[in-house]
């Protein structure tokens, strides 16, 4: 189960800092569309970038997500095995 986590984690990372670049990309491309008089092409980018739009939205949540249910996933011992945990015991 940690290996499908992790995996899903590390794909929703990648999406959620790729499709911004992606988007704008598209956004330029309807730009320069609509600048040379095509409206049908400028119009499929501009759908298209909402569409990507709507995937960003669900790869920041899906990153969120999965995140929490891997720190919820984690064992208690390793949970307090860890340093962090240590040094604020000691203070």
């Amino acid at each position: 189960m940690s290996s499908i986590l992790h995996r899903v984690l590390t794909w929703s990372v990648v999406l959620g800092l790729f499709l911004p670049v992606v988007i704008v990309l598209v956004l330029s491309l309807a730009g320069l569309l609509a600048g040379m008089g095509d409206p049908a092409g400028s119009k499929f980018c501009l759908r298209a970038a909402m569409g990507l739009g709507v995937g960003w939205a669900s790869a920041i949540v899906m990153t969120a997500v999965v995140a929490g249910v891997s720190i919820l996933e984690r064992p208690e011992s390793t949970i307090s095995e860890s340093p962090e945990i240590d040094s604020e015991r000691d203070a």
